[in-house]
């Protein structure tokens, strides 16, 4: 043997990590507790997953991965290969998410990334992230990337929050090639969408007016940019609230912030009772985590 050859570099591990996939079937069970589904939106998420009669275990009854459609394109996409056992349990997993948190009007997924990767995280009794065993953001990100080609979803680009600076959130768009993944009847679930759009009242339609799947998806999104900047802007200012009034003895933080509600009220208290504005007080106090320092003895209005 040739003392001068470099060993062969492992490319299986990187420093002292192992690269190994940390879930490698994640699974996503819709909550008792949800509304069930009417319809074709109901059948797509019945042809997915079913409840096993025998051990009452919830089973995934079709997997979109193994649709012939991701080989028959796969030469037109520029892959090589057909994606590995865990990126399509992966997808198979995220295809019912995407099931439970679309949109009807307007096919959008109405959860960002980060969340799509949080409810396919393993949880422990308590209901929090196994953080060893979670599904990452940049996992469920490049899956999604590798979707659009086939054309079963669409990603809109994603926009710069100049005021905050970072991006606002992203949300997928399933198409109607995504739709027919879940074997509903397409011509059935079209009329029930538009009849969805007909019967969105959000106070932007005038008489007469007709909203289409583009002016529906452009709402949406107007709306969900105005309430995440809204969002952003409220947790900033409490931010700076709460580190002016952590320091100060509990009473003083208490006087303080039934001041600036009565400020931010501009006297519209007068349909109000001391009780219900005093409650309103406690309840921006606990907002605020302004309550860990309570004084014995002092215990919110009941």
């Amino acid at each position: 043997m040739n003392d001068n050859l470099k060993p062969r570099d492992d490319r299986r591990h990187r420093g002292t990590h192992s690269t190994t996939c940390k879930c490698p079937a994640p699974e996503y069970i819709r909550p008792a507790h949800y509304k069930a589904l009417s319809k074709e939106h109901g059948r797509a998420l019945r042809n997915l997953i079913a409840r096993d009669k025998t051990t009452g275990e919830w089973v995934i009854r079709r997997r979109v991965s193994a649709d012939p459609l991701f080989t028959f394109l796969r030469p037109q996409t520029g892959r090589k290969r057909a994606f590995y056992p865990e990126r399509r349990n992966l997808f198979d997993a995220l295809f019912i998410l995407f099931m439970n948190k679309v949109d009807l009007a307007t096919d959008i997924v109405t959860i960002n990334t980060t969340r799509l990767a949080e409810e396919l995280s393993p949880r422990d009794e308590q209901g929090n992230i196994i953080p060893e065993e979670a599904v990452t953001v940049s996992r469920v990100s490049r899956l999604i990337t590798a979707l659009v080609p086939f054309g079963v979803i669409e990603e809109p680009e994603t926009e710069w929050d100049v005021i905050n600076n970072c991006r606002l959130p992203k949300h997928i768009i399933i198409t109607e090639a995504g739709w027919r993944l879940t074997g509903v009847d397409m011509d059935k679930l079209r009329a029930e969408q538009e009849a969805r759009r007909a019967a969105i009242q959000d106070g932007q339609l005038s008489p007469g007016e007709t909203l289409s799947l583009k002016a529906a998806r452009r709402r949406w999104y107007e709306r969900c940019r105005h309430q995440t900047i809204l969002s952003r802007r409220t947790r900033a200012l409490e931010g700076k609230q709460r580190k002016k009034l952590a320091g100060l003895p509990f009473d003083e933080r208490k006087r303080q912030v039934s001041e600036d509600l009565m400020r931010s009220m501009k006297g519209q208290t007068g349909h109000m009772t001391h009780q219900q504005f005093e409650k309103l007080v406690w309840s921006q106090l606990y907002q605020l985590e302004l309550v860990s320092l309570e004084p014995p003895g002092t215990s919110p209005p009941h």
